[in-house]
């Protein structure tokens, strides 16, 4: 579930996601038996051409909300935003801080601060559950500025024993929130669907912020930037379980006490069991004959395959690692994840099989994003045990990754559109991304009745 944001998403985060879409595919072509020679295929058009992919709708992405958070949490986390940002002077001026690439560093963090705090204040209803989350952004950006500003003219020696001392306590705080989990709620279908959410977000922004955590570092050799970066990784732990600290309180108030330990375990025990039966080749020599393509002639299509198989393997590992983690909600995301993704490389081989994919046209590029944009709304209408998928339940939240995923695409497409008018663009690799969020959001229907069918049972 990382990589992917519930709600609003910061600049930051969209550049970075940005440079993964076009840096996974050079580091896997790298480390392939062959060479991805894009210059090689047919998807070379002109600006004009490639822009007109992007003629129909943006895509709706519709975050679940698994429970509401009161109005008092929200008001503490921007109320601390403002603190911090207020410790900063507005403007930031060069007598203030003469290196300007410092001050420019400094007054970016506490610009994306105020933009993402003054987002979350906006937020009523159901949204507030995402300027939630999200003020955990903003809380991150306006430590940083804070701090790079004050290290300016600090004892780094004190400070960094400060927030060494920090590092440790927020440390306790994420390990106690992780290990005390008891899955709880209610154990009719709909509360079961919700809770599998609920408790994969818990787990997932935990997970990730003990992560940053034993990365963590600081120095009185660092500079004030990265000071700076240290002291808001720690402040977003720390917002991490403050945030998690109050939904816990509500989910208890609302969901239930039904002890729904067991019924995640053995959903997750026979997914397992499930991907084992299914018996997904290793990607090694043969496997092309293994999935019936051996006499497939493409370097482009079995590039585009290999791709569609990684999100199956990490799934696959993602699962088995939960389970033996005891992460049980995480796991049930990843078996999910793994149906959509199994199901999809099947279509997307089928299709290759049956010749549907060969030497692509603009047109041919503009339909696979209409298309994927079609089976979004077939989704949408269908119904589901448990609840329809407008519900919150983790497959209302992989349709919403998957769309950011497809929008985020969109993004590349525009990016090598506008670079020169005058040079014709490729689109070879944003092509294969839509041919894989086509298949995926056509599996989604069927892959989200097989994991329901389990955690139902």
């Amino acid at each position: 579930m990382t990589g992917s944001n519930d709600g609003l998403r910061t600049r930051r985060q969209l550049l970075a996601s940005l440079g993964a879409v076009s840096g996974v595919a050079v580091a896997g072509c790298s480390a392939l038996p062959w060479e991805d020679d894009e210059t090689a295929s047919s998807l070379v058009f002109s600006p004009s051409e490639a822009e007109t992919v992007l003629e129909d709708d943006e895509p709706t992405i519709e975050w679940p909300v698994p429970i509401r958070p009161d109005e008092s949490a929200l008001e503490a986390g921007l109320e601390r935003v403002d603190a911090l940002v207020a410790a900063v002077p507005d403007p930031l001026e060069s007598e203030d801080v003469p290196n300007g690439v410092v001050r420019e560093s400094i007054v970016e963090s506490h610009d994306e601060a105020t933009t993402t705090r003054d987002e979350a204040a906006d937020a009523t209803g159901a949204a507030q559950y995402h300027a939630l989350h999200d003020s955990r952004n903003a809380r991150e950006s306006a430590r940083t500025a804070a701090t790079a500003w004050l290290t300016v003219d600090a004892d780094r020696e004190s400070l960094v024993v400060e927030l060494r001392d920090e590092r440790d306590t927020v440390d306790e705080a994420v390990t106690d929130r992780l290990e005390t989990i008891e899955y709880r709620g209610s154990d009719a279908d709909e509360g079961l669907c919700r809770a599998a959410l609920y408790y994969a977000r818990l787990e997932d922004d935990c997970t990730g912020a003990q992560r940053s955590l034993e990365r963590w570092s600081v120095s009185a050799t660092d500079d004030v930037l990265e000071i700076g970066e240290s002291a808001g990784s720690l402040e977003a732990a720390t917002a991490t379980t403050a945030v998690w600290e109050h939904l816990e309180e509500r989910w208890r108030e609302d969901e239930g006490d039904a002890d729904l330990g067991s019924i995640f375990e053995d959903a997750l025990e026979r997914s397992v069991e499930t991907t084992d039966e299914v018996g997904f080749p290793d990607h090694q020599e043969g496997w092309l004959e293994e999935i019936g393509l051996g006499d497939l002639d493409d370097q482009f299509l079995e590039f585009a395959l290999y791709r569609a198989r990684q999100p199956v393997d990490r799934a696959q590992d993602g699962m088995e690692a939960a389970l033996r983690d005891g992460n049980l909600a995480t796991g049930l995301y990843h078996a999910l994840e793994f149906e959509v993704a199994y199901r999809g490389f099947e279509i997307l081989r089928d299709r290759i099989a049956d010749g549907d994919v060969r030497d692509p046209s603009i047109e041919d590029v503009r339909a696979e994003r209409q298309d994927a944009l079609a089976a979004t709304q077939q989704v949408r209408e269908a119904d589901f045990e448990g609840g329809a998928i407008t519900e919150p339940s983790l497959g209302a939240y992989i349709l919403a990754e998957t769309l950011q995923s497809l929008e985020w695409n969109d993004e590349s497409v525009r990016r090598v559109v506008g670079r020169d008018p005058e040079t014709n663009v490729l689109l070879s690799s944003q092509y294969r991304d839509y041919l894989r969020y086509r298949s995926h959001l056509e599996a989604l229907p069927d892959a989200i009745e097989a994991f329901r069918g389990r955690l139902l049972a």
